[in-house]
């Protein structure tokens, strides 16, 4: 097998798991970029490297070896270890929000329509005359 291989492995390893992936094949080497649903910003990039006695390894884009490329489920489990506080934060932040309807978002927006035509009004011109729309 080759590392496309192996990375395409890894990913449908880590999608049965829940997590987001992109293959980034055009780059040298070629990496996986691996993230959570909630907070594509943050993730790590896995490229493949020989290991002792050329054993294809999994490592992270700090440089750190993960595991043999053989071991999937492992190397899945390492990644969500590495990846879980930050989703794990998105996650809370999200059920800490109040949850709008379309409803409140269009008060909301109507107020603001409303509003703005005074907040022109109030904006001194010049020569201390007010400029009305």
């Amino acid at each position: 097998m080759n590392a496309a291989q192996y990375l395409d492995a890894l990913a449908a390893e880590l999608h049965a798991a829940g997590w987001s992936t992109r293959p980034r094949y055009e780059r040298i080497p070629i990496l996986l970029h691996v993230f959570s649903p909630d907070l594509p910003q943050i993730g790590e990039s896995i490229h493949v490297k020989a290991g002792v006695g050329g054993v294809p390894w999994f490592v992270s884009s700090t440089g750190d070896p993960l595991r043999p490329c053989h071991d999937l489920a492992g190397t899945a489990k390492d990644i969500a270890a590495r990846l879980a506080p930050f989703s794990h934060d998105v996650h809370s932040a999200r059920r800490r929000q109040r949850p709008r309807s379309a409803r409140c978002r269009m008060a909301r927006f109507l107020r603001m329509l409303a509003i703005l035509p005074l907040v022109r009004a109030a904006r001194p011109g010049k020569g201390g005359q007010r400029w009305h729309p």
